[in-house]
């Protein structure tokens, strides 16, 4: 049985949200910077962006997890040391959107529009 990804799904649903809204609202923000948690979330978005003429520009791959040492407490009260780990988003992206194809055709001028 696959695992569930509760969270995950809402970080879908958020990048697939941010799209729908670059699209219906014509306004694509250039570059844009993501971060993703597993390559399963930065798939899917990746294609949706690519669909819509963003392009990877650079790509980051740090570790899932980050950590800190806490001493133990210093009030004579003998104990370990406690370790901290907490997960965080492991693959950072830049987008950048497609240029735009420029057509190297002469204009057409209007006849009707040229002065005598």
């Amino acid at each position: 049985m696959p695992a569930v990804r509760v969270v995950g799904s809402i970080r879908d649903w958020f990048n697939a949200r941010d799209v729908r809204r670059m699209v219906r609202r014509q306004v694509f923000p250039d570059p844009i910077l993501r971060h993703y948690f597993d390559d399963a979330e930065y798939g899917r978005d990746e294609a949706a962006l690519h669909a819509i003429g963003y392009m990877t520009v650079a790509r980051d791959v740090t570790p899932t997890h980050v950590g800190v040492t806490l001493p133990a407490a210093s009030n004579g009260v003998t104990g370990l040391d406690r370790r901290i780990q907490r997960r965080v988003a492991s693959i950072h992206v830049l987008y950048e959107r497609r240029p735009a194809a420029t057509s190297t055709a002469p204009e057409r001028v209007d006849d009707s529009t040229q002065a005598l």
